[in-house]
């Protein structure tokens, strides 16, 4: 990564000085005299906006395998859970600071300039601070108080010792400076300059971006459901109050409007040309069980099947001493029946038809008992592939589905009904994910792919379908997000923490305890604090650390899920929903 960084700024160099030197040739192109000519603002802007999302290995490879996935319980280990899986190290991967860096020196610039430029470069100002926002929420959630509102004053002459705003000042913060985007960015004008390219996720398209900041909102606002009620309910009204230039809903709701992060089609992803080793974990047994019952395409491409075919199984029953798995049975219904998921327990260690030793053929052919995470979908360019990465960092499905919860639960009205955006949540999930397995051309997309009729088939499905009064469609609803948001495990594991889901009780999808030699692991609901080994914001950080009420140092999962961030304090533990 450092190596394509190093590139990026050789190519913002290079750029600079042939802005210098070919002044003439200028003069033979049409430009908008609007669009910013100055590389280093609008490659300020590129930068951040690259580092928001450039840096993916260790949240891929630490945070969202070894942790978020597992504590929604979409995926286990393939060689079986640990006891001690619950206990933690710090949060890694999250390039905030490295953000925020560039944008506030963008705001700072912006700020100092003559008052007619000022005025023309508002629009270009206002969205500096959304991704900073994005970032700035995932980490939060597993932090709580952290430096904000001061970050990166020193740069200015400010204060060198910056203070750790709560978890309620920063959605207070969050919210009061997206509502200001929204309020330039709904009311810029043509003269508002423009950075074209350089801003590869919108192209300065303003509403755009607004829809994108409004849709920040609603994640914001779902974070607010169990900590701050009422207030929740005010956002919301404030965010379904907002139109766009269609008179529709100021929000991501269509797949073309999504926030995509995707700078070219040779982005390698997350890493580099490093495996992420998500290949290391397949489905849990319950998610499995819930995705084959209704047929969901979306499992087979989130996961690579078992290597137990017909043929397999024929080859391994004619060898000596191999004990094939109770779900290895001819004929095989592919590719469900080699979906087949694993308890997550680590009391299911001992169960070798999922944890047992390999299975090797007289031909000393080796096959796999399970799935793997399909790791060409996450990144498309590992093993020599050429398929194209995308990212997408808000999406459609999540806003729709939001939006159905949120109707189902009466906290919201007036916007259509919870079962029309459910439907076009879930839809526009399914293609979704077959766009991006498309585009990464993970193995055999042509028999892996979307087929025609899938998606209403799936619709009507009983644990799926949206029945009018049916008390599960809550469930139903909460449970497609999870499933959606399998890519974004960020947003994954705070729905599951918020509400609870899934649940212990459920007849749909299940969780299933985490037992150790039959007592229950308490999973975390935040990452430790470290103690700092630098004394200059020393007395900050542990004033910060006694007003939430969290024991330094501390990585054990008891500790981790009783001792919460602000937000989550009195949410239902997992597995626990109502």
């Amino acid at each position: 990564m450092k190596n394509r960084i190093s590139k990026i700024f050789t190519v913002f160099t290079l750029t600079a000085l042939l802005l210098v030197n070919c002044t003439d040739r200028f003069a033979e192109i049409n430009i908008n005299p609007g669009d910013i000519t100055d590389p280093d603002l609008s490659h300020l802007f590129t930068n951040a906006l690259y580092n928001s999302a450039g840096d993916e290995y260790l949240q891929w490879f630490y945070n969202n395998s070894v942790y978020f996935w597992r504590f929604a319980q979409v995926t286990v280990s393939r060689s079986g859970t640990s006891a001690d899986f619950n206990n933690t190290a710090a949060l890694g991967g999250v390039p905030l600071y490295r953000v925020m860096i560039d944008m506030r020196e963008i705001q700072n610039r912006i700020d100092n300039m003559k008052p007619e430029d000022k005025e023309v470069y508002q629009a270009f100002k206002a969205v500096t601070y959304i991704p900073v926002i994005e970032l700035a929420i995932r980490a939060s959630d597993w932090q709580g108080s952290m430096v904000y509102s001061e970050a990166i004053d020193a740069r200015y002459g400010g204060n060198m010792t910056p203070k750790f705003d709560t978890q309620q000042e920063l959605f207070d913060i969050w919210l009061k400076q997206l509502d200001d985007a929204l309020a330039v960015l709904t009311a810029a004008s043509a003269s508002q300059v423009q950075i074209g390219n350089q801003d590869f996720m919108f192209k300065s398209d303003w509403e755009a971006w607004a829809r994108y900041a409004n849709s920040l909102k609603l994640r914001i606002a779902a974070r607010l459901e169990i900590a701050d009620n009422a207030k929740m309910k005010q956002v919301l009204s404030s965010i379904v109050s907002k139109k766009g230039s269609d008179g529709k809903l100021l929000l991501i709701t269509e797949l073309n409007q999504q926030a995509i992060w995707a700078p070219s089609a040779t982005e390698l992803g997350p890493g580099g040309t490093n495996s992420l080793w998500v290949e290391n974990y397949g489905p849990s047994k319950n998610f499995s069980k819930f995705m084959r019952k209704n047929l969901d395409p979306r499992l087979r491409l989130y996961f690579r099947a078992n290597s137990l075919s017909d043929a397999a199984i024929t080859a391994l029953e004619a060898t000596p001493g191999v004990v094939l798995p109770k779900f290895a049975k001819k004929p095989v219904n592919e590719p469900w029946d080699r979906l087949i998921g694993a308890p997550v327990a680590p009391d299911s260690l001992g169960l070798n038809d999922y944890f047992g030793p390999a299975l090797v053929d007289a031909a000393n052919t080796q096959y796999r008992r399970l799935p793997t995470v399909e790791y060409n979908f996450i990144k498309p360019k590992q093993d020599g592939r050429l398929g194209e990465y995308r990212n997408v960092v808000l999406g459609a499905p999540e806003v729709c589905l939001y939006l159905a919860e949120f109707i189902e639960k009466g906290y919201v009205s007036g916007i259509g009904t919870a079962k029309e955006w459910y439907e076009k949540g879930v839809t526009m999930s399914v293609q979704n994910m077959d766009k991006r397995a498309s585009l990464a051309q993970i193995p055999d997309y042509s028999i892996r792919g979307l087929k025609t009729g899938e998606i209403e088939a799936l619709l009507a499905k009983e644990d799926i379908r949206y029945i009018n009064g049916d008390s599960k469609n809550k469930e139903k609803i909460i449970l497609q997000q999870l499933v959606n948001l399998f890519d974004n495990p960020y947003e994954m594991v705070a729905v599951a923490r918020r509400t609870g889901y899934p649940k212990k009780t459920s007849t749909i999808w299940a969780w299933e305890p985490y037992n150790a030699v039959g007592q229950e692991l308490k999973l975390p609901r935040r990452f430790p604090w470290g103690t700092p080994t630098i004394e200059n914001n020393k007395a900050n950080w542990q004033a910060a650390t006694s007003q939430q009420g969290f024991t330094p140092d501390d990585n054990f999962g008891d500790i981790l899920n009783t001792q919460r961030v602000w937000w989550d304090k009195n949410a239902p533990d997992y597995g626990n929903g109502q």
